[in-house]
């Protein structure tokens, strides 16, 4: 009597311990199914939003390409020193492809005793037309060039964008093969009023 008594105990106690374990299984299943659901709401209402701001007319960045040509003219004598030359000129471009423009502007170098290590800054006003939008806006560079190694960064100054071109934004890339200059621009243009 003594022994089932214990045995019927120990079964409770085991079932109780096994309805408990399920209980946790369950409640642990249903919060991740919980957190599941809710990662799916919130991607559905981003996706919903980007869908109706992109149909709002939204800043999209869009792509253009083609190719310039440029012509440099010293300001002034070279500063020459032990290790570097400092020089000043004065640029013209003439941009072709999804751009149509003309640009002026200024850059300043510094060579070095090392061959293919050199560095510039330049700021060059654009005015033309960029895929429909008549307008000006400038440009600013920062170049290295590492014992041959290139490094650029080639951006539109915050708030520069006139005509159909303000609020422009973007990184203008250049490409030299073969003695003949291309861009890549990735830009962003707010919607049109």
């Amino acid at each position: 009597m003594l022994c089932r008594m214990q045995s019927r105990t120990t079964k409770d106690h085991t079932n109780g311990m096994g309805t408990r374990v399920r209980a946790e299984r369950i409640k642990i299943i249903a919060i991740f199914a919980f957190s599941v659901s809710l990662v799916l709401l919130l991607t559905y209402i981003r996706m919903r939003s980007i869908g109706v701001v992109a149909a709002q007319g939204a800043i999209v960045t869009e792509h253009a390409s083609g190719t310039f040509e440029v012509k440099l003219a010293p300001s002034g004598e070279a500063d020459k020193a032990e290790g570097s030359t400092l020089g000043s000129y004065s640029l013209d471009k003439e941009y072709h492809g999804d751009l149509e423009a003309i640009a002026k502007g200024t850059m300043l170098t510094a060579g070095t005793d090392v061959k293919g290590s050199a560095g510039y800054v330049a700021i060059e006003r654009v005015t033309g037309t960029l895929k429909g939008h008549k307008g000006s806006f400038v440009l600013q560079h920062n170049g290295t060039l590492t014992r041959g190694a290139p490094q650029q960064n080639i951006i539109v100054v915050p708030d520069s964008g006139a005509g159909g071109l303000v609020g422009l934004t973007g990184k203008l890339t250049v490409i030299i093969e073969s003695g003949k200059h291309s861009y890549e621009f990735d830009y962003s243009l707010p919607p049109a009023h």
